[in-house]
């Protein structure tokens, strides 16, 4: 399995609400577990698995309120690396609104 497809399937883990079985050491490594109280800084600063679980729960998020599970993990890995370089540039921006932005 790819890293794209890997990323994909949990984000529709968390999409299917799945999330609370989830690891939470992404949002144990900000000190808290509100999606809104982040920045960019904050998600960049996470390394390996951790920003992988932290992107694979925002894609699921976006996609719980977009009301589906459907999706095409071309069209996710582009949104994730629109927002690693949004947020590379911005780093004091929220994290969750600039997603949600670039994720529309």
């Amino acid at each position: 399995m790819t890293r794209i497809h890997a990323a994909a399937w949990a984000g529709l883990a968390a999409a299917v609400c799945l999330v609370p079985l989830c690891p939470v050491r992404a949002a144990e490594s900000l000190g808290q577990g509100d999606l809104s109280g982040h920045t960019c800084k904050d998600v960049m600063r996470l390394s390996g698995e951790d920003r992988e679980i932290a992107l694979a729960l925002v894609h699921g998020y976006v996609l719980g309120r977009k009301g589906t599970t459907k999706y095409d993990v071309e069209v996710l890995a582009g949104i994730t690396d629109r927002f690693i370089d949004y947020c590379l540039d911005n780093p004091k921006d929220n994290a969750l609104a600039a997603f949600e932005k670039i994720a529309r």
